[in-house]
């Protein structure tokens, strides 16, 4: 008995989720376009009488060639129901010729929706969370999800409206001479959307569970085609090995579908020949009211075409609903579940200082401390923590470097510093404030940074610049010189509004003149709390790198500001040189005091110096 009620309680559950997810649907579908909408549905719904009046003007057109044959004048009593029958099929072409913009103008303004939609998620979602697979999965399925997705709800709607017009109709003109004539499509429809339904919902179930071996086929195809990766696939001629595993996995998804597919196509031809028997039956029926005297050839005509049409209708109007279920599925189960979820980072933090925003810390908006409080930090599938229970305090103006082998988590920790990531546990603050979620992103204002990973944005020298700092696009040529970029952007055949990279077509750049604009863009905030520069110099040559140094050392004066770099030689002019190995804080000191400790620092400085010797 519980059982059962736990059954129900879980179907009403359901349903209601399913009934809200509709209501949401047709609300997003009415913002996207209120007047294309009402014309949509006054259009399609005019079509519902179609069917009931070509019964009419058939039927009288059958009996007038019937009884004006011989006649000289027969064209009198034939031709206004031709012109009848012509009209009627203009009038659904005009339809569909002007329901067809505005079809387009729908789908145009809900792709826009949802893409911002889920722009929006990623950008308001925990950084980490981005590299879970679980992520990436919800995130592909979202994706997938087109605006045609809710324009085909729309049409389902609509269409399936008309239909029950169409149906209502051409039944009541059918009951006139028989009931069964009007019943037995009927059943013959939902055993259709039935079949369709239940085979619909294991295509879906399929699809899902094979996300990532989809997500993996799409990463196989990107490496076969992409140009970074090409050059490795050529020397090594790899070629063959990845296209058959993208082969393996293509073949895998379709003999999945392929097995569901046979099951369906069994049932659904059973219903085909039971379909047609009906309709046998149906005509036999007919016959026997015509040789009886109650029916006319042209009403048996008409009838029987009219059995036709209603058979096809009722099919329509179950491939409608069936197709509104195959749309709600992706929509409700894909989109709307990646938009409505919440992330499940667990994270402990200290909040109990007080409640004071970042920009209300000091009037005159000068730089703060930054302390590191027995912080501790892990990445999603991570057996150990990159960083293990590390406590640091930069004071204000500081110049400090972060060295240290490979993987010991000095990235992370810069980009903890930066709000970019949370801790699991411990605390930072700046001053007495702690970065929660409610102020990172206002603590991101105040920060400026050149990433090891940086982004070539593939479109003009300009934008690549004054993303930066996107309210004082003043500042662009003042960045760029700062940067180093000038130099680059004096190269370029159109300077400034020229186009990077190949993907629009536009001049492609070396790795180090790449570089020279990340560093550019990361100059634009003129006053920020906190200067990171995360290998900013790899690509570079010692001149460069050189000058680079130079103007960062100049821009951060009076800035709290954060250098990380393998090439030693650049980080002695640093206050401070902070060591981590294995997560954890193992020197801390000037350049002078670490050498003479001769401890990790000392080890690595002269591994590399022994080369310059």
């Amino acid at each position: 008995m519980r059982n059962a009620e736990e059954k129900s309680k879980t179907w009403g559950s359901a349903a209601k989720e399913s009934f809200l997810a509709y209501i949401r649907t047709l609300a997003i579908i009415w913002q996207s376009g209120p007047l294309a909408v009402l014309g949509m549905m006054l259009l399609t719904l005019s079509l519902g009488v179609v069917p009931a009046c070509q019964f009419f003007v058939t039927e009288h057109l059958v009996n007038a060639i019937t009884a004006a044959i011989g006649d000289a004048d027969w064209w009198r009593s034939v031709l206004p129901w031709l012109v009848g029958l012509l009209g009627l099929r203009i009038l659904s072409a005009a339809v569909d010729l002007l329901r067809e913009p505005l079809y387009i103008h729908l789908g145009e303004n809900i792709e826009i929706w949802i893409n911002e939609g889920i722009a929006r998620k990623v950008d308001t979602t925990e950084l980490v969370e981005l590299q879970k697979g679980e992520f990436q999965n919800s995130l592909g399925r979202a994706r997938g999800v087109s605006g045609l997705a809710l324009q085909e709800i729309l049409w389902y709607f609509v269409d399936s409206l008309q239909q029950f017009i169409s149906v209502a109709t051409l039944g009541i003109v059918l009951w006139r001479y028989h009931p069964l004539l009007a019943l037995l499509p009927a059943l013959t429809g939902l055993a259709s959307w039935w079949s369709d339904s239940r085979f619909s919902a294991d295509l879906y179930d399929f699809d899902v569970e094979q996300t990532p071996q989809r997500r993996e086929q799409d990463a196989l195809e990107g490496t076969l085609t992409d140009r970074g990766t090409g050059k490795e696939v050529r020397l090594y001629q790899a070629r063959d090995l990845w296209i058959d595993r993208w082969h393996k996995l293509g073949q895998a998804l379709i003999d999945g579908q392929m097995g569901i597919r046979r099951r369906k196509f069994s049932v659904c031809l059973s219903l085909d020949i039971t379909r047609g028997l009906l309709y046998a039956g149906s005509l036999i029926l007919l016959l026997f009211e015509v040789f009886r005297g109650d029916l006319t050839v042209g009403t048996y005509i008409a009838a029987a075409a009219a059995l036709v049409q209603l058979d096809g209708i009722w099919n329509e109007i179950a491939g409608r609903f069936q197709g509104m279920v195959d749309v709600m599925r992706p929509l409700f189960g894909d989109l709307y579940q990646f938009l409505d979820s919440k992330s499940d980072a667990t994270v402990q933090e200290d909040t109990d200082s007080t409640d004071t925003n970042i920009n209300e810390l000091d009037e005159n908006r000068t730089v703060q401390d930054i302390a590191i409080e027995n912080v501790s930090f892990s990445y999603p599938n991570s057996q150990e923590p990159v960083l293990s229970h590390v406590s640091l305090t930069l004071n204000k103006g500081e110049r400090v470097a972060l060295v240290g082998p490979n993987g010991a988590g000095k990235t992370t920790l810069a980009r903890l510093l930066l709000g970019l990531y949370r801790p699991h546990a411990g605390v930072i603050r700046v001053g007495d404030v702690p970065l929660t979620q409610e102020n990172r992103r206002e603590w991101l204002m105040y920060c400026s940074a050149v990433f090891q990973d940086f982004t070539q944005y593939h479109l003009t020298a300009r934008e690549n610049i004054i993303f930066g700092d996107l309210e004082h696009p003043d500042r662009m040529e003042t960045a760029s010189i700062a940067g180093g970029a000038a130099s680059v952007v004096d190269g370029l055949a159109e300077g400034y509004e020229t186009v990077l990279g190949p993907t629009f077509g536009g001049r492609d750049l070396s790795g180090g003149e790449w570089q020279r604009l990340a560093t550019a863009r990361s100059f634009m905030r003129e006053t920020p709390w906190l200067v990171v520069l995360d290998e900013p110099t790899a690509a570079l040559d010692p001149l460069a790198e050189q000058a680079v140094y130079e103007r960062f050392i100049e821009r951060s004066a009076g800035r709290t500001s954060v250098l990380i770099s393998h090439r030693l030689s650049s980080v002695r002019t640093c206050d401070r040189i902070i060591v981590l190995d294995n997560g954890t804080i193992v020197e801390d000191g000037d350049h002078d005091t670490l050498l003479a400790k001769n401890g990790l620092y000392a080890r690595f400085f002269r591994a590399q110096a022994q080369w310059y010797v």
